[in-house]
């Protein structure tokens, strides 16, 4: 059982509910994770954590799946926490129930360190001097790791232990002057929920551009024509950002209705975007987002997830000038 939630839980609900039933249980083993006040030699006040909806819990549900065919167990539950969480706060639940003590020992370990590894958490430092910072790494990950053969040879790969990426940038690039529009797909997010929007929104205004529009609407292509129609054509916005529906989902159509506006493909931003974005995770080559040009208005579709976005939003952020540039008709310096 698999669960990603921001509220906290009670172990001891957690379990009863798991083994009830179930009365050849004769071992349960839980681990714990929680909030520390220290790293290394700075003062914790609380962390961050967020994760890829949806290829998070798959990434979970085959570590679970790959414990249960390992190991005689009866049951296996998994609770991991995202959002604020401050010291001394539950992290993550991992419980595992067996009809002899050794097995739900060896599950739970498994299933700990092979999350550790695999699963796609991002994580976030609030020091107390109200600075913050990446995790760059996870203590004891490597070598919890090393006992699982298939981990050995790894390193370690798993997002939550990893800053950001920070993509190579030939200057510090600035939007000032330019007027942008953030347009976020979402058939099951409000505004007040576009933590991507947000995301792009700060990013934009990092780069000292300016946010003239922007709006929320379904996975609807005509309604996504439409309004990239209506915002490059009349109101003539030197930068659409699409956030959202660029996977392969059946209500995924972000590519298609951005095909059929944009006059000319830039084939090479969308192809950067998804390689960057391999720093991050593997399913970024399952991205179809697009680039291009309406006459002088560059649309780029960003991925979903409030981090992918904003890892894309930075990825080509110094391109965008140039870009516009040569549209206007100016050269290559």
């Amino acid at each position: 059982m698999i669960r990603i939630q921001e509220e906290d839980f009670s172990s001891e609900v957690e379990i009863k509910a798991l083994v009830a039933g179930l009365p050849m249980v004769g071992g349960v083993v839980a681990f714990i994770g929680t909030v520390r006040d220290i790293t290394g030699d700075s003062q914790v006040a609380a962390i961050e954590l967020e994760h890829y909806p949806g290829m998070t819990e798959s990434e979970l549900a085959r570590i679970e799946e790959a414990a249960h065919a390992r190991f005689p167990v009866e049951a296996l539950l998994v609770v991991h926490r995202v959002g604020r969480l401050t010291v001394a706060d539950n992290i993550v639940l991992v419980v595992a129930a067996s009809r002899h003590r050794a097995a739900a020992f060896d599950a739970c370990r498994y299933l700990i360190d092979h999350l550790k590894i695999h699963a796609t958490f991002w994580k976030k430092e609030i020091l107390t001097d109200n600075s913050q910072r990446w995790v760059n790494a996870c203590p004891g990950c490597e070598a919890a790791a090393s006992q699982w053969q298939e981990l050995r040879t790894m390193g370690h790969t798993h997002p939550v232990a990893s800053a950001p990426a920070e993509p190579h940038h030939h200057d510090h690039p600035s939007w000032a002057g330019l007027r942008v529009g953030i347009l976020t797909l979402s058939d099951s997010r409000s505004l007040q929920q576009d933590g991507s929007g947000d995301a792009l929104q700060g990013g934009v205004e990092a780069l000292a551009g300016q946010v003239v529009e922007r709006r929320l609407i379904a996975d609807d292509a005509p309604l996504l024509t439409q309004m990239l129609l209506e915002w490059s054509d009349q109101l003539k916005l030197d930068v659409i950002l699409t956030t959202g529906g660029t996977g392969v989902g059946p209500r995924d159509v972000t590519p298609e209705a951005t095909k059929g506006v944009l006059l000319k493909e830039l084939p090479g931003v969308a192809e950067l975007i998804r390689t960057t974005g391999l720093q991050q995770t593997r399913h970024a080559v399952l991205s179809r987002g697009l680039a291009g040009m309406r006459n002088h208005t560059l649309i780029i579709n960003l991925p979903g997830s409030k981090r992918g976005a904003a890892h894309g939003l930075q990825t080509v952020a110094d391109l965008v000038p140039h870009v516009l540039r040569m549209a206007h008709g100016g050269g290559h310096g």
